[in-house]
Formats: structure tokens, C-alpha cells, sequence
């Protein structure tokens, strides 16, 4: 069997985006009276058919995400709690038979502070959970917003492995647009996140959160020099921007974690590791929300990169490893 026909084979890739949206999930969605406006996908029924999935792939171990880009809060901070809670404690079950296999991030009901703090000891004290996952956005309050301070604090002294992925931004409807939102926009909603919580001084406020970006983090490589400007005259001060981080911007881009979700193409992969470590990049195949064609396509590519010749273990497993200890050994 050539690559091409299998493109993982020999592999052992850590995915840390991969997708499981569960029952309990869509049910709690049901409950909150929201509507999923993410792309049709296939669904594993249960953990043996998604490692044998993922091992079609060369994904040796994984991650999981519970979420869509539907979200956890649509208004309601009783209603996004009990989504929050129920999808956790789901996942609990669902990874546990499989500690090897499979790790899982736990959703925060975020902008709910109170109800965020309370999910996040649960979910790691109690669930044993990786690390957590955030939308981009939710209700437009955008992760970075200086009312997640005491939050912050606490990812930060439990040096926590926060995962980011875009969540559909409320003005795609007002766009005269025809294509997805996924296409275009989700790529700029991470790279908002990432300016945010640079510009907002979380980043340098709270150094031992490990953010992982999805997508390469969007566009955040190629406007790296772009995001300089805000070391120019803050309309929102003073203080300046200056003033308040006088390292600047750059020092902070290369902190960030990315995954290679929907990004493993050279041009991608360049812009990436000029603007961070090696240690710092994590494989990504974003399944099932894409088809299969395209995360053989990336593993193809990725295996034979001259961006990637040196560090390309880094990549498959070993920078995934060093945050995620339940895959070790």
C-alpha cells in the first residue's frame, strides 16, 4: 500500500482537535433553546469506533472536544452550567475506558465567571480533565475580556491547558456572504482572541496558561507584524500600550500553542514556525468536521515539508506530550 493510499501508516500522531460531540451535548443544547449552526458531520457512536478511527489515520491518541461552534451560553447562566456539567461528566465516561487512548477538554460556561470558576475544579479536580475549552466568543464577550480576571487567575495557578476554537460570530448573518462561515471567518475569530488577550495584558498577567490555538492560530503568523501597531499611540489610553507592556507584542506571539487543524500546507507551516518553537506546535486533523480527503491531504503534505523535516516528531507527538502526561509512557 503506497502513502498516498494510506498517508498515516507507521505513524502515531496525538490529535489535540478532534471532535466528539456527544447526546447529551445536543440534548443540553435542545434545553438552552439554541440551534447548531455548524456543517454536517459524522459521528463516532461510541469510544472503540473512534479509536478505530482515529488509528485509520495514524492518530495514535487524542484529545477530544466536546463542542461545536453552537457553543455553551446563549443566555441563560443556569442553562449553560447544566450544559457544561452534563457534556463533562459525559465525556468523563466516555474517555475512561481508553486513559491511553484518549484525554478530553472540558467545557466553561464563559462569560459565567462563577458558574466557569465552580466547572473548572470540578472538571479537573474530580473529572480529571486535560484541560478546558473556550469559544472565541460568547453572547460577544470575547475570551481576553478583562471580566475573566479572576478566571484567568485561576487557569493560571493551575498552569491549565485552555483550548481555543472560534465560535460562529453573530454578524456572519448580516453578511451579504454565501459561503460558510467556517471558510473564512473562523480563522480571523481566533486571531481577534489571540491580539485580545496580548492587548488586555493576560498573556503577560498570567503566564502559566498554556492557550492553545486552533488552525495554526487563524491568521495570527501572518499579521504578527501587523499587531506591532498597537505599540503606537493607544486610542484607549493612557496608559498606552506601550506603557503598559514595554516588551511590545512580539515576545507574546510565540507563547501561544497551535494545533495544524485545516492549516497543514507549506505556506502555513513557513509563516508558523518563523513566529514560535517547535515545542509549541501540535497536530490538529479537526475530524469529522472535514472530510477525510483533506486530512490525508495535510498528513501527506506535513510528512514531506522541508518546513517540517527537522521537527516533524515535535509535531506528530512529542510537544503534545509535554502538556498532555496521560499519553506518556
Amino acid at each position: 500500500m503506497t502513502e498516498r493510499e494510506n498517508p498515516g501508516a507507521g505513524l502515531r500522531f496525538i490529535d489535540v482537535h478532534h471532535h466528539c460531540v456527544l447526546p447529551e451535548y445536543e440534548r443540553a443544547l435542545v434545553r438552552s433553546g439554541a440551534s447548531d449552526p455548524s456543517r454536517p458531520l459524522r459521528r463516532n457512536s461510541d469510544p472503540e469506533a473512534l479509536i478505530e478511527t482515529m488509528g485509520s489515520f495514524g492518530i495514535d491518541a487524542a484529545v477530544v472536544n466536546p463542542l461545536s461552534v453552537a457553543g455553551v451560553h446563549h443566555g441563560d447562566d443556569a442553562n449553560a452550567r447544566y450544559l457544561c456539567e452534563t457534556t463533562g461528566e459525559a465525556l468523563a465516561r466516555f474517555v475512561s475506558g481508553h486513559p491511553k487512548k484518549l484525554g478530553f477538554f472540558a467545557p466553561l460556561p464563559f462569560p459565567d465567571i462563577e458558574g466557569s470558576l465552580k466547572q473548572l475544579a470540578y472538571a479537573l479536580d474530580v473529572l480529571k480533565a486535560d484541560g478546558v475549552i473556550l469559544l472565541t466568543n460568547q453572547n460577544g464577550i470575547y475570551i481576553g475580556d478583562p471580566c475573566g480576571d479572576a478566571l484567568y487567575a485561576e487557569l493560571d495557578r493551575r498552569k491549565c491547558a485552555v483550548f481555543v476554537h472560534p465560535a460562529r460570530p453573530s454578524f456572519v448573518d448580516e453578511l451579504s456572504l454565501k459561503m460558510w462561515g467556517s471558510i473564512v471567518e473562523y480563522p480571523f475569530e481566533t486571531t481577534r482572541i489571540a491580539a485580545n488577550l496580548i492587548y488586555n495584558e493576560v498573556m503577560k498577567k498570567y503566564p502559566n496558561i498554556r492557550w492553545i490555538l486552533a488552525h495554526a492560530g487563524g491568521c495570527l503568523p501572518y499579521v504578527s507584524l501587523r499587531l506591532k501597531l498597537m505599540e503606537e499611540q493607544d486610542p484607549n489610553g493612557p496608559p498606552d500600550f506601550k506603557d503598559r507592556v514595554p516588551e511590545g507584542v512580539t515576545p507574546y506571539i510565540g507563547q501561544f500553542y497551535f494545533d495544524t487543524a485545516i492549516s497543514g500546507s507549506r505556506a502555513a507551516m513557513a509563516s508558523l514556525t518563523l513566529v514560535t518553537e517547535p515545542s509549541h506546535i501540535m497536530f490538529g486533523s479537526d475530524w469529522p468536521y472535514i472530510h477525510r480527503e483533506y486530512v490525508d491531504e495535510q498528513i501527506i503534505a506535513m510528512r514531506t515539508m522541508p518546513e517540517l523535516a527537522n521537527i516533524f516528531s515535535q509535531v506528530e507527538r512529542d510537544s503534545a506530550l509535554a502538556l498532555f502526561p496521560r499519553f506518556r509512557g
